[in-house]
């Protein structure tokens, strides 16, 4: 089965370019944002920066209204997604805590309004980035309202998922009471499942992509088994020995993975999980790192073996299903792009230009001139360099939609442009 694991990266190390050559299904850069430059469009690349001077509970605690954080929050972090344009997704505050549903409507209105923000720019969102076993469930009906913006806008939901001292700790049967069988839930890890059961998917937007930016095993994930070792994989080699029979502790680590990996192989709406951490800056994150160890060498072998199906911003489904926008029949489509700044005027010396001899596609959107399942696509840009933004039209073209024919023409007029169609 094609896998959904990939890497979470504080910094480039240990055969990583050989790992993502595999084609995993996400990865996620903290840091090192110019390697998405060499990542295959086919994978989802999910960037974060770390934010130092405050968190979401600060900007609520201060009095800033959603609109206010989200603005500032984008502000501070606008130079580095304008110099990383391969990046398309991008996360915001990193595990936010909250407590009651008016901290959790708060928080979902801020999503709400980073994700417009972002869509002027270009960019998509990762939003919630919860930590594991958090929030509370019952806080989960106040987020529904990012949630749609999600739907609407292309955003994805983010959680982080870990267990101690085994990766399948608190999922089904293994509980601390033997008797409260979580089928094939969990509270820490496979928790995404409750989730998206009791009120995603009764609420109209189980459909929302889901991102698990963090996984693995984390000591301080509790409740713990009563009288268990406490570590990450690289301090639980001795108890792994002595209480599974488990001598090596990569390899076990790496079943654990492969467990989790074929768990989330049977959720369609899931996209993929990143192992925390591939590369490190020491303690205490090199107690985490796979780089350079016997788990990354069985990871690269795997992957290569099961590679992972193309992200291609929507949830991935067998291939041997009917994706939406199929065409009918097969034609060829050549669609004028007028950039945002062109009035009515621009739109009818296309119409006067080309409409009786082509029937060109007349529109505005970037993104609805490079999509479709057609053989034949091409884009007659117009004055690409009134687009925002520090990617040019041309890379935009090449990084999202590559089997595009793309063509510029530039007109200092309607009048000019009128005359450029009518001699193509």
């Amino acid at each position: 089965m094609p896998t959904k694991l990939g890497p979470h990266v504080l910094r480039s190390a240990g055969r990583l370019s050989e790992y993502i050559e595999t084609g995993p299904a996400v990865v996620k850069l903290v840091g090192d944002w110019g390697m998405a430059k060499d990542i295959s469009s086919d994978i989802l690349v999910v960037g974060r920066k770390f934010e130092g001077k405050y968190d979401a509970q600060l900007q609520r605690s201060t009095g800033k209204t959603p609109l206010q954080a989200a603005q500032q929050f984008i502000d501070d972090q606008l130079p580095t997604y304008r110099s990383n344009p391969y990046i398309l997704y991008w996360e915001g505050h990193n595990e936010p805590v909250w407590s009651t549903q008016d901290e959790m409507a708060w928080y979902a209105a801020f999503e709400v309004e980073r994700i417009k923000l972002m869509a002027k720019e270009g960019l998509r969102c990762v939003i919630g980035n919860f930590a594991t076993g958090s929030p509370a469930l019952e806080l989960w009906p106040a987020f529904i309202p990012a949630m749609q913006a999600a739907q609407q806008y292309g955003a994805l939901l983010g959680l982080h998922e870990y267990s101690c001292p085994w990766m399948w700790w608190m999922t089904g049967k293994h509980q601390l009471d033997p008797g409260n069988d979580q089928g094939d839930e969990g509270w820490t890890t496979l928790r995404y499942r409750k989730v998206y059961r009791q009120y995603m998917i009764p609420n109209g937007v189980g459909d929302v992509p889901l991102v698990i930016t963090e996984c693995g095993i984390d000591p301080l994930i509790n409740p713990k088994p009563p009288g268990k070792e406490s570590g990450t994989w690289k301090q639980l080699g001795t108890f792994w020995k002595e209480h599974d029979g488990e001598p090596d502790k990569a390899d076990y680590y790496f079943r654990q993975l492969l467990w989790y990996d074929e768990e989330l192989q049977k959720d369609d709406y899931v996209i993929g999980a990143t192992i925390f951490t591939w590369g490190s800056f020491g303690e205490p994150w090199s107690r985490f790192d796979i780089a350079g160890t016997e788990v990354a060498r069985k990871l690269i072998d795997y992957s290569r073996e099961n590679p992972a199906r193309k992200f291609t911003g929507t949830i991935i489904t067998d291939e041997d299903e009917q994706p939406r926008g199929k065409p009918r029949v097969q034609y060829t489509r050549t669609y004028v792009l007028l950039p945002p700044n062109a009035d009515a005027a621009w739109a009818r010396a296309v119409v006067e230009g080309a409409w009786d001899e082509q029937r060109y596609t007349i529109g505005s959107s970037a993104d609805d001139a490079g999509i479709g399942d057609l053989d034949v696509r091409r884009v007659i840009a117009v004055n690409p360099q009134d687009w925002p933004g520090s990617m040019t039209l041309s890379a935009f073209y090449q990084r999202f939609y590559p089997q595009v024919e793309y063509q510029a023409i530039r007109a200092a007029s309607p009048g000019e442009l009128l005359q450029k169609l009518g001699d193509m």
